[in-house]
């Protein structure tokens, strides 16, 4: 039996690798079968084995980015930073890449890529410059930014659902992190930028006559109280899926929208991939097919020692499984770490890990796929395999020592 599962569980990480189009309708099959398999598998015991808070918080976070999306605040925020940099190019694309940054923090990253990267490719087509620097620029701080909080990836919604970490000690442990990693990224595209001359200066009176949706401000205060409510859920004593939701419904009423009407703006592949791979790990759990590795890294004695590992292999390990899988393989060994009592700064290693090594190549994050695909659309090019990961290999190197510097003196500090 232990031999079929593990086969599913490989079967089910080349589609994701090898055929990510189809790898949520592969996984979450093989997930079914894995648990069938097991004998284990009932419905009634379904909440038992997904985690549907994780689920509530994208599908509610989802709903409410569409709404928003649609009465045009991502767009006013890019007339925004156009006027602020006065149509300085270089000005504009460090706002923009800090805009990303941080919207990636609170947003779903593939929707600051979506908002962000066209108009990147304007600016390169505006002064003859490769867009592919300026595309692979905004995917790394997109992924940089979404680790950044508890609601930053789906990575990371997974590690806040498990760890039963604050979602104001995410932001303490990891906003840090990259907001140091940030600056020092801008530096290197600073001096990227200087070798192409970038002298160009956007016109920027058409931009100033366009008008705002009269709803736009509404919409944004409801998003500011669902951030908000999060911020403090533990005190409210409401969990994150239930605020998002809440959040979504309200929106949706004062839309006058049922759910028909935003079904296509919800990403269904992120959700049912999530839900294949929680059958995926039920199954694996239920063999206890990781408990060597467990008992292989208990006994390692030094904890920075331990931390080390479980980021760096994260990091690389990301970077050819993607983030996702990765999370939810490590977050059932470090549970089992943890009531053995190693530290929980082993989930903070497992956040900046995964978050860091889903910019190592092109099918490591969803906004890497999404990005590429946008330079392929909107552009008629395309990173191969070699050239995204080229690109990326310095930026990973120097964020994971950066990292690796932090994670030391949390270990060391015990923060």
């Amino acid at each position: 039996m232990k031999f079929l599962v593990l086969l599913l569980y490989t079967i089910a990480y080349l589609y994701i690798i090898f055929e990510p189009h189809i790898s949520s309708v592969t996984t979450f099959l093989l997930g079914i079968t894995a648990a069938l398999v097991t004998s284990r598998f009932n419905f009634s015991e379904l909440s038992e084995i997904v985690d549907f808070n994780t689920i509530f918080i994208l599908a509610g976070m989802m709903i409410i980015i569409s709404i928003l999306k649609e009465h045009g605040i991502f767009t006013e925020i890019s007339k925004r930073i156009l006027l602020i940099s006065k149509g300085n190019i270089v000005r504009t694309v460090f706002l923009i890449n800090i805009a990303i940054f941080f919207l990636s923090g609170f947003l779903d990253n593939v929707t600051t890529i979506l908002i962000f990267i066209p108009i990147l490719f304007y600016i390169a087509d505006a002064i003859q410059i490769d867009a592919k620097p300026l595309l692979s620029s905004s995917v790394l701080f997109s992924n940089l930014g979404g680790m950044t909080t508890a609601i930053g990836d789906p990575p990371n919604i997974i590690i806040y659902s498990v760890s039963k970490q604050s979602f104001i000690s995410f932001i303490t442990h990891l906003m840090p992190v990259g907001v140091v990693v940030l600056f020092l990224q801008l530096f290197l595209l600073g001096k990227k930028l200087e070798t192409h001359g970038m002298n160009f200066v956007f016109d920027t009176q058409s931009i100033k006559q366009d008008t705002k949706s009269p709803k736009l401000f509404k919409y944004l205060v409801i998003f500011l109280i669902v951030l908000l409510a999060m911020t403090f859920h533990e005190q409210l004593d409401i969990e994150l899926g239930i605020i998002t939701m809440l959040g979504a419904l309200v929106i949706l009423f004062l839309e006058k929208k049922n759910f028909q009407a935003v079904v296509n703006e919800i990403d269904w592949d992120t959700l049912t991939l999530i839900t294949g791979l929680y059958l995926l790990n039920f199954s694996i759990e239920h063999l206890n097919i990781f408990e060597p590795i467990v008992n292989t890294l208990s006994h390692i004695n030094i904890p920075s020692i331990l931390i080390l590992f479980i980021f760096w292999s994260s990091v690389f390990l990301s970077g050819f499984l993607s983030a996702l899988p990765v999370t939810l393989i490590y977050i059932s060994v470090i549970q089992k770490l943890i009531l053995s009592g190693a530290s929980i700064t082993l989930y903070w290693a497992l956040a900046l890990g995964v978050g860091i090594g889903g910019n190592l190549t092109p099918v490591a994050s969803m906004c890497n796929i999404i990005g590429n695909n946008l330079l392929k659309n909107l552009k008629n090019e395309q990173l191969t395999f070699m050239e995204f990961t080229k690109n990326m290999l310095k930026p990973v190197l120097i964020s994971g020592i950066i990292s690796t510097v932090f994670l030391i003196a949390f270990s060391v500090i015990g923060f």
